[in-house]
C-alpha cells in the first residue's frame, strides 16, 4: 500500500463529525473529537435537550463521550463515559426516540465482557440514567446493533449473529414500552426474524 494511504491526513485521526443539509447528497466535515483508547473509531451522536452534542465512542475499556456546545465544529476533552457502561471493543447503537427519551442497545453480559445479552435500554432524563432492560438476543455472538423508530412508534433493531458460522443478519422488533418493562407487554415483540444468511466462506 503506497505509504500517502497509510498516513492519517490532518482531520482523520481521531473521530469525525459529518453532516448533510441534503438528505445524504453531499457531505459537510464540521469537526472531530480525541477519546483516549478509542477503538475502530464508531461512533454516534445525539442531541441533548439543552442542544448540546454528545458523542459517545467505542473504547477499548466500554464506551467514551465527548461533547459540542458550537453544532459539532468543537468538541471538549474525551473522556469515559459517566453515564453509559458497555463491554469493550464491540459497538452500541443509541437514538432518540419519538417520545423524546433515548434508547439504548448493548451488550450486558454477566461476565462483563462477551458479545451476548444484546440489550435495550431507556433513559428518560437525557441519559443520565437507564431504565429496563429488554433482552433482544441472549446468544454468544450477536453484535452491531442499529435501528429505527416507525411512526406508530414499533422499533426495528439489526444486528449480525455468529458471523464465522452461521453468518446470519437478524431484526427484531419491540415498544419504548417493553425496553422500559423489560420484558415483552405488546404485540410488536417479535424477536430473531432472519433478514440474510451469507453462504460464502470467509
Amino acid at each position: 500500500t503506497p505509504e500517502e494511504f497509510q498516513r492519517p491526513q490532518e482531520n482523520e485521526n481521531g473521530s469525525n463529525v459529518v453532516a448533510s443539509r441534503d438528505q445524504g447528497e453531499t457531505w459537510e466535515f464540521l469537526g472531530m473529537s480525541d477519546v483516549p483508547e478509542r477503538s475502530c473509531d464508531e461512533h454516534l451522536v445525539v442531541e441533548k435537550r439543552d442542544g448540546t452534542l454528545w458523542q459517545l465512542v467505542r473504547t477499548q475499556y466500554g464506551v467514551g463521550e465527548s461533547f459540542s456546545e458550537d453544532r459539532g465544529k468543537t468538541w471538549s476533552e474525551g473522556r469515559k463515559s459517566e453515564t453509559v457502561s458497555h463491554i469493550p471493543h464491540a459497538r452500541f447503537f443509541v437514538r432518540r426516540l419519538n417520545s423524546g427519551n433515548l434508547l439504548l442497545v448493548k451488550h450486558d453480559p454477566p461476565d462483563g465482557k462477551t458479545r451476548s445479552h444484546l440489550t435495550a435500554f431507556i433513559s428518560e432524563d437525557d441519559g443520565q440514567t437507564w431504565s429496563g432492560g429488554l433482552v433482544l438476543d441472549e446468544r454468544k455472538g450477536v453484535s452491531y446493533p442499529d435501528g429505527v423508530q416507525a411512526d406508530n412508534g414499533t422499533l426495528y433493531i439489526i444486528y449480525d449473529y455468529d458471523r464465522r458460522g452461521e453468518k446470519k443478519i437478524l431484526m427484531c422488533t419491540f415498544t419504548e414500552g417493553d425496553a422500559l418493562a423489560g420484558r415483552p407487554v405488546s404485540g410488536a415483540w417479535n424477536p430473531r426474524i432472519q433478514v440474510n444468511q451469507a453462504t460464502g466462506s470467509p
